[in-house]
């Protein structure tokens, strides 16, 4: 058996709030009664793991705390600092550092502040600046399987949200940022294309964090201010975030289970005032619409989430979203939509306005204006960002108008 406490950020500060038992065959999460006589006291998963229960059990780690472990690259990382094939999901979370995703940590049971699990045992976790330049030039030398006394840096400050690409947060003056910043193994200018994309979202009218492109040893950046910190009076604070996937209580290798129709019902049950959940369905609605619009596949239930701010969960602004050059044509969602399943289409997102609780001319209206922006103006954000005209032609077959 092995026993750890989980801490979350309130305020300014971790405070301690429950225990995660593990043993052979299951996992036990126990709030702290002091925990739960906080007037501040926020749910670690709002509909799985409330705090108007005290004790929970589940034969799979709790698919929430999965949410503060990295994604394939941050994986591959903590594989190289530990020197195995793997770790196993429970060490991930452990083992990664404080810029995951959320407002979580996590200890032995033999500490009483946030640590984190090394290969020469529990440490305190480090608070250094990142040089951006040291981490891109370390990715490089890790994908040539450099020794690894060489990857200091990048060991320490790597691993940080999901995700398959490498990514590291960074502070630029007094904002909180997600930087993006590509390997020599690229075959196309993601971060350019990202930026471009996710500057037609702003534009149309989606909530999109603030966004930059920059340039570091030679390579495009492209940057995400995080919606999960601010910093204020040069202070970060740190907001709880919960996927899609971990709300709806599925899991990664649950595919066929995720769908739209089932978070719109959990936006529903999180939320506590009936004009921001109409809101929320909204703009997720709209989201979806987009999705469609630019051929992005990769809207899977890690890529939603809900944020706990001002004391509510409302939805998160958006976030990951990179279109998919097709010879098709067609395409299908990494999510159920409506009748057509996972089809990707104007006719199957109006199945399924029901969920979404709009008005059908109102959802048209939606539809019909992202299809008409996107389709008519996609290649002038491209070139804006001198994407070359030989990547333009591949996107040819995605960026049309989807009926």
């Amino acid at each position: 058996m092995q026993e750890f406490w989980i801490y979350i950020f309130i305020d300014y500060e971790y405070v301690r709030c429950a225990k995660l038992t593990v043993t052979e065959d299951s996992f036990e999460l126990e709030y702290e009664q002091s925990y739960l006589n906080l007037e501040k006291k926020i749910d670690i998963d709002p509909q799985n793991l409330p705090t108007d229960g005290r004790k929970f059990t589940s034969n799979e780690l709790f698919s929430s705390l999965l949410d503060s472990a990295p994604d394939f690259w941050g994986q591959q990382l903590l594989n190289k600092k530990f020197n195995v094939p793997e770790l196993n999901e429970l060490e991930y979370v452990l083992a990664n550092g404080l810029e995951h995703v959320g407002a979580l940590a996590f200890s032995s049971i033999r500490h009483s502040e946030p640590m984190q699990l090394t290969k020469d045992g529990w440490k305190p976790h480090q608070k250094n600046q990142v040089e951006l330049n040291q981490i891109i030039e370390q990715t490089e030398l890790m994908i040539k399987d450099a020794d690894r006394s060489k990857l200091k840096e990048l060991f320490e400050f790597g691993p940080t949200l999901g995700g398959g690409k490498p990514k590291v947060s960074i502070s630029i003056a007094g904002k909180y940022y997600l930087a993006k910043y590509g390997t020599s193994l690229d075959s196309l200018p993601e971060q350019k294309i990202e930026y471009a994309t996710m500057k037609m979202a702003r534009d149309i009218g989606l909530k999109v964090p603030d966004i930059k492109i920059s340039e570091h040893s030679g390579r495009k950046v492209f940057m995400i201010e995080r919606f999960d910190r601010c910093i204020i009076d040069s202070n970060l604070k740190r907001y709880h975030f919960i996927s899609a996937l971990s709300v709806c209580g599925w899991y990664v290798n649950w595919q066929r289970d995720w769908s739209y129709p089932v978070f719109c019902e959990f936006i529903r049950k999180a939320g506590k005032n009936e004009r921001e959940i109409k809101e929320d369905l909204c703009e997720l609605f709209k989201r979806v619409a987009f999705n469609i619009a630019v051929n992005n596949d990769d809207d899977h239930p890690r890529n939603h989430g809900l944020l706990y701010k001002d004391n509510k969960w409302r939805l998160a602004p958006l976030y990951d979203v990179f279109p998919k050059s097709s010879s098709t044509g067609t395409f299908m969602l990494a999510m159920s939509l409506g009748d057509r399943y996972r089809e990707a289409s104007k006719r199957n997102l109006m199945s399924a306005i029901k969920y979404f609780e709009l008005e059908e001319s109102n959802a048209e209206k939606i539809i019909d204006d992202i299809n008409k922006f996107v389709s008519e103006k996609w290649k002038d954000y491209f070139r804006e960002q001198s994407i070359s005209e030989d990547v333009i032609r591949m996107y040819e077959n995605a960026f049309f108008l989807k009926i």
